[in-house]
């Protein structure tokens, strides 16, 4: 048996192995695209660690030039803004402490409030194509419900639902003993395709979580930071294999493997394109004045 067949029989049973503890069958129906991009801490920040790296997938998988296709990834230091948060009086505050922080500010390409990202944290996009649009709320009820199984075949006491008081508050938040946030999901949708993401604490970042709280104050954004939970205090799973099992659940076990750039040619002109509307780089609030959703 070749290497390659031993890969991804290995791959297979893992997948079929969580799905059936998830009580499913292994998503999708048919195989996508893997980027499985892995950041070494403190390294140079490149276009595939960035969050908004996303939203150019989105737009190729829209336009039909690139297959569904799922992102496993631990991006570079970034705070993600609501594009409601880009128009808070003290925004240029907020995103200057991000800065003074060594965290990139830049408006999310989907959903809810502040989140602070860096390579503590685990984000998964689900990128596919929509003929029609599907409903947003059974999205991330039947997606969020993924997540908390997924979770407890971790050891979590995993559970649908948000918890009072937590950062970028959700219906469709997971969460732990009912006590603490540790998935947080979100959607953006264009026409033809839709992006939904997921971000999870594999640990928590000390500075990553004063940050949250400079932010949030600073923004007027009430949360109580107890609330705000990691997979590193609820088991003892290792980050590789919560990688293994989001990526055999999600891709498939014979998903076609690739990187960020090779499956996004010129994705840095495109970055470097949507920075002024995303980035957030002077005393002047940045506004989400770029791709709207359908």
């Amino acid at each position: 048996m070749s290497d390659g067949v031993r890969a991804a029989r290995s791959n297979g049973d893992r997948a079929g192995a969580v799905a059936r503890a998830v009580g499913g069958s292994p998503d999708p129906a048919s195989p996508r695209v893997l980027i499985d991009h892995r950041r070494a801490t403190g390294a140079p920040r490149t276009p595939d660690d960035e969050v908004l790296s996303s939203l150019v997938l989105l737009q190729r998988v829209a336009a039909g030039t690139v297959s569904d296709t799922v992102r496993v990834f631990s991006p570079a230091p970034t705070v993600a803004f609501s594009r409601r948060e880009s128009l808070h009086p003290r925004f240029a505050d907020a995103a200057a402490a991000a800065r003074a922080a060594g965290y990139l500010p830049i408006v999310r390409p989907a959903g809810g409030r502040a989140v602070v990202l860096d390579e503590d944290w685990l984000v998964v996009d689900l990128v596919s194509a929509e003929q029609s649009r599907r409903d947003d709320a059974e999205v991330f009820r039947s997606r969020g419900a993924q997540w908390a199984a997924l979770a407890r075949t971790w050891g979590v006491d995993a559970r649908l639902g948000g918890v009072p008081g937590e950062y970028c508050p959700g219906e469709w938040s997971v969460n732990a003993r009912g006590a603490v946030k540790i998935v947080g999901t979100a959607q953006r949708v264009v026409r033809g395709a839709r992006l939904f993401t997921a971000s999870v604490p594999l640990r928590l970042s000390l500075r990553a979580h004063a940050l949250l709280t400079e932010v949030n104050g600073i923004l007027d954004l009430e949360w109580d930071p107890s609330t705000m939970g990691s997979l590193a205090e609820e088991t003892r799973v290792e980050d590789e294999a919560v990688r293994r099992a989001v990526a055999g659940f999600f891709a498939g076990a014979g998903a076609t493997r690739s990187s960020l750039g090779g499956l996004l040619p010129g994705l840095g002109a495109a970055l470097a394109e949507m920075a002024a509307d995303r980035v957030a780089t002077s005393r002047e609030s940045t506004v989400d004045t770029g791709l709207s959703g359908a």
